[in-house]
């Protein structure tokens, strides 16, 4: 108990200083703040219990709103202090103006207006020739300075289609109710139910998530058994006995582990789509759940998998099976890359899927 006084104390001393010293806190040395900021890592190192967390969450909630009146005193327009709009807006007309973003004053990329601009006292703000020089258009060419000094700044990632999420979503159109005249027995139609076709059922098994893992489930059955077959007949029409190296080289020349499984990774990875292999990776790991699938290393430490047979006698019963342990898997685009050429895949164990093109938002995109 005397521990945490002594820290509660502590951490409402620094919000004590915060509070009634504020100005110390909004100058343009922020050597206040990070003091705070470091102190306050010291202590919440020996936090244990859920209120010491509370106060010190409440004291960065005070330092992170005086760090937002302080960059707003510093951006208020205040030469003195701040951003001059006027100097700012200058800068980015004579970068827009003279070309700036490449080194070389001769690069092809640049109009001949920009080269004149480039030469040392030439079209500079002020002096005799600068209506002599050019072209004004060059004065607004946001496009120019977007490219070459805008884009080199971005820290953000390049996210691709199928990372979009939400903003693939269009805005749902609001509906708008059509007066219509009273109802009349005189005038009622006929209606026939709709006929299902083939097409539709098709369609709407491409996302239902029990028939698209049953399916890699016999995938992954026709898989083993003819990469068992394979090597059993390559194995009978070799003169003799082969060695273990040999026998394993023809079993990983089919995808094939020493616990009698297909490999994982090859068989999840498909080297045309990333996409499609974090999906794969999912549909498996839900039948490993489902207990129809079992996962198991071999002999070097790689994971197979292998499918359940449900009607032998040999296989418990679901009650008495083994107890299942749950782990998270992740993969990103680099380790895909090194999995690809790794294991030499050129082609995907489990059918590639046709992807739908998808558009971004149009006229009726949300944020239109």
């Amino acid at each position: 108990m005397q521990t945490r006084r002594e820290l509660q104390q502590r951490m409402r001393g620094l919000q004590r200083q915060m509070i009634e010293r504020p100005d110390d806190f909004l100058q343009a040395d922020p050597k206040a703040l990070l003091d705070f900021y470091e102190q306050s890592d010291r202590i919440i190192k020996d936090v244990k219990q859920t209120v010491e967390a509370a106060i010190d969450s409440r004291g960065l909630v005070i330092a992170s709103d005086l760090a937002a009146r302080r960059v707003q005193r510093l951006t208020s327009g205040n030469v003195g202090n701040g951003i001059d709009v006027d100097e700012f807006v200058s800068k980015c007309i004579t970068y827009m103006r003279q070309g700036r973003g490449f080194a070389d004053d001769h690069a092809a990329e640049l109009s001949s207006t920009q080269r004149r601009r480039r030469q040392p006292d030439r079209g500079a703000l002020g002096s005799e020739d600068e209506d002599e020089i050019g072209d004004d258009g060059d004065m607004l060419n946001w496009a120019h300075l977007g490219r070459f000094a805008c884009i080199p700044a971005v820290r953000r990632p390049a996210l691709p289609g199928f990372l979009l999420g939400p903003l693939s979503i269009e805005k749902k159109a609001r509906k708008i109710t059509k007066r219509s005249a009273p109802l009349r027995v005189n005038n009622l139609l006929e209606v026939r139910p709709e006929e299902l076709r083939a097409e539709d059922l098709k369609k709407s098994d491409k996302n239902d998530l029990p028939s698209i893992c049953r399916k890699i489930h016999v995938q992954l059955e026709t898989a083993q058994q003819v990469a068992q077959d394979a090597v059993e007949d390559a194995i009978d029409n070799l003169s003799e006995d082969p060695t273990p190296e040999e026998q394993r080289a023809l079993m990983d020349r089919y995808a094939l582990r020493s616990t009698g499984g297909i490999d994982l990774l090859r068989f999840v990875v498909n080297p045309y789509s990333f996409g499609q292999t974090v999906e794969n990776m999912f549909y498996v790991s839900f039948l490993i759940r489902e207990g129809s699938v079992r996962l198991e290393f071999d002999d070097d430490g790689l994971p197979s998998i292998e499918p359940v047979r449900r009607n032998s006698s040999a296989e418990p019963s679901r009650s008495k099976a083994a107890m299942r342990h749950q782990a998270i898997m992740s993969i990103d685009m680099a380790t895909w890359r090194d999995i690809i050429d790794a294991f030499d895949i050129k082609e995907p164990m489990i059918p590639h899927r046709q992807e739908e093109v998808q558009q971004g938002p149009g006229a009726r995109g949300w944020y239109s």
